[in-house]
């Protein structure tokens, strides 16, 4: 997903492991998805429903919604 300007925010829905893991160490690699296809996927705003539904629907586990400055993300290399 390419951060456009005038987004101010991008997000991400992550695990409850992935949230400690982010606050004991300060950077994360994402979950499970992430490590497989080697991109860390985040949503705009009117998405984050429709990845809710199609990656966590039937997820028992905590989630949470992260809330990033997009002008903190890194483009592609």
């Amino acid at each position: 997903m390419a951060v456009q300007e005038g987004e101010e925010y991008v997000y991400r829905i992550s695990t409850a492991e992935e949230w400690e893991a982010l606050q004991r160490t300060g950077s994360s690699f994402g979950g499970e998805l992430d490590k497989t296809t080697g991109c860390f996927h985040l949503s705009k705003l009117h998405q984050v429903q429709s990845t809710l539904h199609n990656f966590f629907l039937n997820s028992n586990r905590d989630l949470y919604l992260l809330q990033i400055d997009s002008k903190k993300v890194l483009p592609p290399q």
